[in-house]
Parts: C-alpha cells; structure tokens; sequence
C-alpha cells in the first residue's frame, strides 16, 4: 500500500470517528434537554422494583380455610391440632370448624374461604382421606393451603411407633428473597427504556426533523450514522441500566458480589444497552413519524422483556415461546447479571452471553445499514 492510501485509509477511519462521536454529542444534547425522559427511564424499573418486589416478596398470611370435621376420631383431632399449629405458628391459614359441609362450601363459592378441607366420616390412614377443595382461580394460596394440609394429614396418619429420618434439604447459594431476585430484570428493564428513548425516539425524531439528511451531506457515511446512533442510545442506556445497579445494590441483598463480578456486570449493561439500541434502530430504520413507536412499545415490551426469564424461568417455557426467548438479547444479558450477582459466577462464566450480545449488534447494524434509505 502506498503512503496515498495509507494516509487516505487513517483520513477515512478518522473522518468516521469524528462523525460517530457527532452524532453521539447532539444526541446526548438532545436528551439532556428533556430530563423528564431521562428520569422516568431510571425512576421507572425503581418504582417497579420497589412496588412488584415487595408486592411479592411477601409469605402467604391469614389464608382463610374451612375445617369441616365429620369423622370427630382421633385422627381428625390431629389433622385439627395440625391445622391450628398452621395458624398459631406460621400464620398461614385463618381457620374456621364449621360443622356443616354445606355452609363450608356455601362460604368458599362467596368468597369467605380460599379452601374447604373436610375430614369424612370413618377417616383413617387405610381410607378414606381427608378432602381438600380449594379456590384455584388463585393458584398461590391454592399450591400452599393444599402443600400444607397435605403435610398434616401425613404427620397425623403417620405410625406413631416407627420414625423416619427428615429428608435433608441443602442450598447452594444463600437465600434471597424475590426483591433480590428481580433486581437483574429491572436492570435489564432499565436498560429496554433508556434505548428506547436514545435508540428508538432519537431515530424517530431525527428523520421526522431532516437530521439524517443534513449528516448525509457531510463526508459522513450511512454506516456512520448508523454506529454513532447505535453507540449514543448504547452509551445513554448503560447510564440508565448501571444507575439502576446502583439502587439494586442499594436496596437489596447481594452477598456473593465480588469486585471482579461488578466490572463484569458493568460490561454487561453496556453489551446489552448496544444489542437493544441496535435492534430499535434496525426495527425503526425506515420509520418516520414517532407515533409508530407509541403504537408498538407495548408490543415491543411484550416480545423482549418477558420471554427474557425476567419473572419466570425460560425453562418452563413452551416450546414457541422458548424460541423467541433464545433470540432475545434481554435473555442472554440477563442470564448473565444473574449468574454474576446473585450466584458470585466468575466472569468467564458470561463470556458466552457476551459473545451472542455482540454478535447480535454486529448483525443488526449491518441490517441497518441495508435497510436504510435516503428520503431524497
């Protein structure tokens, strides 16, 4: 190579360089001049954390329960011993001991009782058994009142003679609640609404107003354009996405946290915030009018923040949905804050994570850049 083209190759990667880094200052400019945007993207997934977190981080209290007792031996004394240990101890059930099965099942069919356990006639280890009937359009107090009930009348039916060694229970990391549990999905949701805002809102504005145009004039490039608005929304994301960290560790729990696995975390952020401003602006690179993007956010959400395992493991996932989760780069980030927080993985541990998120970008810029079309 001569030194022409050598010195046209650095003029070109500088050219590129500056223009990226352009793009990138007006678009933080821009959203400096509406706070209001900036902050809902972090006082959001806060607000979520704090309200959806501690609305299910609670035990199951004061569950109302029916005990009907028909068979008045000693084995339904038991199973009514057990019943009030339940509300003495752990506070599960508020029972009542009506004598009427049809009052108890009259009760349950109003909405006084979340379940109806009724000790038959002649009621004994050889049959018949106790009968649980539970309210299951709620499925929590459903699962636990027929778990626990279940438990008593094993203690109660149990040979009294014979004991049997308690089955051993072993955890593998230190328990945390379900506060602690959501903190990498509201990060990963901090991060959904910040590129949402830098990625998908800047794009939007920007070609509604001509900005595009007025950059395609320059020496710029389109693949310019398209990596200076991938890297603003990427760069605008990770702030919201570590500030939100920030609060996470704050208010919650995270014992296994090592030095090593914060900066990995931290690169993590910024590897998700750029595969999820890549994705809106390819999804947006031939949009022009902002209400296309308040029409599909909802849709949008749908499809990338829940098939991601942010409140339910993928692995109960049907077989469809556990497709679009493996597509999903909210999946592989927030896999990878999972095991890095919450189980103390070593980074090496994400590196599989962070391959798909950069080779998601990488793809989804080169889509952009096909796809993108002059207006003029």
């Amino acid at each position: 190579m001569s030194q022409r083209e050598e010195r046209e190759t650095a003029r070109g990667a500088r050219l590129a360089l500056l223009g990226i880094a352009a793009i990138g200052q007006r678009a933080f400019v821009t959203l400096w001049r509406q706070p209001v945007l900036v902050v809902s993207t972090m006082v959001f997934p806060v607000l979520y954390l704090l309200i959806l977190g501690n609305a299910m981080n609670r035990q199951l209290e004061r569950v109302p329960l029916a005990v009907v007792d028909e068979a008045g031996n000693a084995f339904s004394a038991e199973c009514r011993r057990g019943v009030l240990a339940l509300q003495g101890g752990r506070r599960l059930v508020s029972a009542a001991f009506p004598a009427d099965r049809g009052a108890a099942l009259d009760g349950l069919r109003r909405g006084r009782y979340r379940g109806v356990w009724i000790l038959p006639f002649g009621l004994s280890p050889s049959g018949p058994a106790p009968s649980f009937i539970g309210d299951n359009t709620d499925r929590f107090s459903f699962e636990a009142l027929e778990t626990a009930l279940r438990q008593v009348w094993a203690e109660a039916s149990a040979p009294k003679e014979t004991a049997s060694a308690p089955a051993v229970r072993l955890e593998a990391y230190p328990y945390l609640d379900y506060l602690t549990y959501l903190g990498p999905a509201v990060v990963c949701l901090a991060i959904f609404m910040g590129s949402m805002v830098s990625g998908g809102l800047q794009v939007l504005e920007d070609r509604m107003f001509g900005y595009h145009e007025g950059y395609l004039v320059t020496p710029i490039t389109t693949g310019t354009l398209v990596a200076g608005h991938i890297l603003a929304g990427a760069i605008v994301a990770s702030v919201a996405g570590l500030l939100v960290l920030a609060c996470v560790l704050l208010l919650t729990s995270l014992p296994l946290v090592t030095g090593p696995s914060l900066a990995a975390a931290a690169l993590t952020v910024f590897l998700t915030s750029t595969s999820i401003a890549a994705l809106w602006f390819l999804l947006f690179a031939r949009a022009r009018s902002a209400s296309l993007l308040r029409g599909m956010f909802g849709i949008i959400n749908v499809l990338l923040f829940f098939p991601s395992g942010a409140l339910y493991p993928v692995e109960s996932y049907p077989a469809w949905l556990a497709r679009l989760s493996a597509a999903d780069p909210l999946t592989y980030g927030l896999k990878a804050l999972r095991n890095l927080l919450l189980r103390g993985a070593s980074p090496q541990a994400a590196y599989a994570d962070w391959i798909f998120l950069a080779t998601f970008t990488i793809v989804c810029g080169v889509l952009t850049k096909v796809l993108f079309r002059r207006e003029v």
